[in-house]
């Protein structure tokens, strides 16, 4: 693997972590400000906007970006019509977000959001193409300029919002400015590769054929991000509906952990995607195992001490995020950290899969939205937000599990089960340190945990001097490295 993917995941994991931060702090005060209600409302126009925005991308972004890491030279063709056709879909969303809100029989401050949040998803649907571009190019680090942007642009509007004494409403306007600031840098920093940019001749010049077609093949890769977000977010929805404004808010807000650390599943996903392209284009299977093997490893160590660790900490990570009014939601967050540990463990097999198999991947994820949809259904007038987490859980496991089965079989055969081991025994020993403290501040329980993690992962050999230096060199060590220096294969 090239030292642009380790770079690129450096890059992308500092900026969406302090990011992360950040917008965790913005959260943390916005929920304390708006209250459950007013949250839940808040995360339910969130919510819809999501939904009705995976029609704007259709799986054209992870097409082209395919396309682009593939046939470089041929960037501007797929730009060119790409943002044509992004355009068209963007303002096809809209009118349907319209239609929805006006027939939906929603209050006026829901009404007033769909229509705001619509308007912002119309303008952040523009700036698609470019970021597709640039990953194909593998210039994940403006990527994470703007990414770390667009956070500082979400957490400023939150600080307007209570320091002004505004409503959800103008919360949801970040959309709006994050979709300008956007379009603005990424109009700039594509000219690198398209230097005779020039958006009207590409409107004026708009080839239908290869819009339809582009479409065509897109579509697996748009099955599969429309499904992922449906039952992602089809639980907030449900909860709305079924339990109100009020419970919404205290689940959203324990969901919001998902959300701060879910970007590192993302970023390893994403910064993976290109060079899976490009090594299987050039037959290098042990390059790909090599891969698969490492980052899986890597993401088990991470993934289970967060999982153990939240889970004994949920009460008072809930006081801290939201308050008093927020603590109960920690019954939900006990089961959602291992929601997340899941997509830690799976990251490097989403990207492989969704790069070789979209089609298996869509089927599976469909499934998934019958598994999630029925669940949430059942359980959530009984049970509530609790049933939520459970199907949040349940829904991860599914997919995780199907996507290393069928990456096993059909592409690439490598170890798994001998990484978890050591962490799941480290993570144990790590939670019994932390249980009798649970209720102490998280000043002195998080900093003693992470020590008592770190000290069990060197004692008991599962970090090794070779992982270490490992580390050092695709983040230190200057010039180019081979696969054999960036990849070490004692995993035991």
């Amino acid at each position: 693997m090239s030292e642009k993917v380790a770079r690129n995941l450096f890059s992308l994991t500092i900026s969406k972590l302090l990011a992360s931060v950040i917008v965790f702090i913005g959260y943390a005060s916005i929920f304390r400000y708006l209250g459950t209600v007013r949250s839940g409302q808040y995360q339910f126009i969130l919510a819809f906007a999501t939904l009705y925005g995976v029609i704007v991308d259709f799986g054209l972004q992870q097409y082209v970006i395919k396309k682009v890491s593939e046939f470089p030279e041929e960037s501007e063709k797929y730009f060119g019509n790409f943002f044509t056709t992004e355009i068209i879909l963007a303002l096809f969303v809209y009118v349907c977000m319209i239609v929805t809100a006006i027939f939906g029989g929603y209050n006026q401050i829901i009404f007033e959001g769909i229509l705001t949040a619509g308007f912002g998803v119309v303008l952040c649907a523009l700036s698609i193409p470019f970021t597709a571009v640039l990953s194909g190019h593998q210039e994940m680090r403006k990527i994470a300029y703007m990414n770390f942007s667009n956070s500082m642009i979400n957490v400023g509007i939150m600080a307007i919002t209570i320091l002004t004494h505004r409503s959800v409403l103008f919360l949801v306007t970040v959309q709006i400015w994050m979709g300008v600031i956007n379009f603005l840098f990424y109009s700039r920093a594509i000219r690198r590769y398209i230097p005779n940019l020039n958006l009207l001749r590409y409107i004026r010049n708009f080839n239908f054929k290869i819009s339809k077609d582009m479409l065509m093949a897109a579509l697996p890769f748009g099955m599969l991000i429309g499904f992922s977000i449906i039952y992602n977010k089809i639980d907030v929805i449900i909860l709305s509906s079924m339990r109100g404004y009020a419970e919404t808010g205290i689940y959203t807000a324990a969901y919001k952990f998902v959300d701060a650390l879910s970007f590192f599943p993302g970023v390893v996903s994403s910064s993976l995607y290109p060079f899976f392209s490009s090594a299987l284009r050039l037959g290098d299977m042990t390059a790909v195992k090599q891969a698969l093997t490492n980052y899986t490893r890597y993401m088990i160590i991470i993934a289970l001490p967060l999982a153990f660790g939240g889970m004994v900490l949920a009460p008072k990570l809930m006081l801290l995020v939201g308050g008093s009014q927020f603590v109960y939601g920690y019954k939900a967050l006990e089961i959602l950290v291992f929601a997340i540990a899941v997509m830690f463990i799976y990251a490097a097999v989403n990207s492989l899969i969704i790069n070789q198999m979209t089609k298996v991947a869509a089927v599976i994820t469909f499934v998934n939205i019958f598994v999630n949809t029925i669940g949430n259904l059942i359980l959530i007038p009984r049970y509530g937000f609790q049933a939520a987490a459970v199907m949040t859980l349940v829904s991860e496991l599914v997919q995780a599990i199907c996507y290393f089965i069928f990456i096993r079989k059909k592409i690439v055969s490598f170890p798994v089960f001998r990484s978890f081991p050591k962490p799941i025994v480290c993570a144990a020993i790590m939670a019994l340190v932390l249980w009798p403290l649970r209720m102490h501040s998280l000043a002195i329980t998080l900093p003693l945990g992470a020590i008592v993690y770190a000290t069990l992962a060197i004692l008991t050999g599962m970090v090794k001097p070779a992982d270490l230096d490992y580390l050092k060199r695709i983040f230190i060590k200057k010039g180019d490295v081979t696969v054999e220096e960036q990849m070490p294969l004692n995993i035991d």
